[in-house]
């Protein structure tokens, strides 16, 4: 194969994508339909009071309500910013052109995902990140490796960044920041900004529905209830694991204790989560600083993927797996891997993990050879 006769085409990429969740949302809206015990109501959805909404004009009546209204971005206040002009994650999904160049604000998921994303597409991108690294609330040698491949791929990484001002001259944005403590202007086509996110509650009602809010997300206890005692909340709208699959796992939750009472309590001690990057960064529990800060003596297994054959098989030699472990008892507090389908991996940590699971969970299972997850069998023995 003659790579130089390859080319890339955003639009059917686009057209594909489209195809792939038209399909996921019809199969979603078939199961509902069949349920004749759904009435299915689209619009606009406002309290009233603690019991009564409108929708769009239409009055409802409901003696108890589940909150599934999901995050949105937010908007910084950055100067000149909203004059520039700038894109989301959303409107990342579906240009029609390849930009030639793109600053992205915020160097957590979205912003390392998008930005591995066209500078493969040929994008020269410029990162801007406020904290010290990428991924900040992962393990910290995680994160700067990822960084330094990310960079090694070409991408201008910045962290440490406060971004001052924002503005457009011409056909060009422009991004002025503070690095290192010394103000530097960027420039580029597009501006994706990717800083953050809120629960969607613009015009909710929620004053009079008695639903309060805790900073930028909905307050709710450990049994998804708000401060509504009739209304209870899931998923990204009571902020922390802001992922398809916490919302997925409080459903349920949510729904028994509306309809039945049954007072079922949420636990997130085990959420795995993970940065569709290439590699992979995924992580499941807490990192070995905040073991340590939480009064645990703990104990610490790292292999690298370079060791191992099947990651030399296959040429994909980055990255590492760390274990953290409680060295009184050796309970398995987290999980963290850099690495090809990190993303995959992180679930065999997840299920030892699962009912306090002790590290020979890992340790004595017999793991097929060769195969990549022989590398976190390999972290947890190097934890013992």
């Amino acid at each position: 194969m003659d790579p130089q006769a390859l080319s890339f085409d955003l639009t059917v990429a686009v057209r594909r994508k489209d195809a792939i969740i038209s399909g996921i949302v019809s199969g979603i809206q078939r199961n509902i339909q069949r349920n004749d015990g759904i009435d299915f109501i689209t619009g606009q959805a406002e309290f009233t009071s603690p019991v009564d909404l409108k929708v769009d004009g239409r009055a409802l009546q409901a003696d108890k309500t589940i909150l599934a209204i999901g995050s949105t971005i937010i908007t910084p206040p950055i100067p000149g910013l909203e004059e520039a002009g700038y894109i989301t994650n959303d409107e990342a999904l579906n240009l029609s052109t390849i930009p030639a160049s793109m600053i992205i604000i915020g160097a957590d998921y979205v912003g390392i995902e998008f930005a591995q994303i066209y500078s493969r597409f040929g994008t020269n991108v410029t990162l801007l990140g406020r904290a010290p690294k990428v991924m900040p609330n992962e393990e910290p040698e995680l994160s700067e490796y990822l960084g330094t491949l990310l960079a090694d791929e070409g991408i201008e990484l910045h962290a440490s960044t406060e971004v001052k001002a924002a503005g457009k001259t011409n056909s060009q944005r422009y991004v002025t920041a503070q690095v290192d403590g010394i103000e530097k202007r960027f420039e580029s086509d597009v501006i994706l900004l990717a800083a953050g996110r809120a629960a969607r509650v613009a015009d909710l009602g929620l004053d009079e529905a008695g639903v309060e809010m805790n900073g930028a997300f909905l307050s709710s206890n450990e049994q998804l209830q708000t401060t509504a005692p009739n209304i209870w909340s899931l998923g990204d709208a009571n902020g922390d694991y802001l992922f398809t699959h916490r919302a997925i796992y409080d459903g349920p939750i949510a729904a028994l204790n509306a309809v039945k009472g049954l007072g079922k309590t949420v636990d997130y001690r085990v959420v795995p989560r993970a940065a569709f990057t290439e590699p992979a960064l995924a992580s499941v529990g807490i990192t070995e600083q905040q073991a340590r800060d939480a009064g645990y003596k703990v104990k610490i297994g790292i292999e690298h993927f370079a060791d191992y054959g099947r990651a030399q098989a296959i040429g994909e030699t980055d990255g590492m797996v760390k274990i953290v472990v409680d060295e009184n008892n050796d309970e398995i507090l987290g999980g963290h891997i850099l690495g090809p389908h990190a993303d995959i991996l992180i679930h065999q940590v997840a299920i030892a993990m699962h009912d306090h699971g002790k590290l020979e969970r890992l340790t004595k299972t017999i793991h097929v050879h060769p195969t990549m997850s022989e590398v976190v069998k390999g972290a947890a023995k190097a934890a013992r």
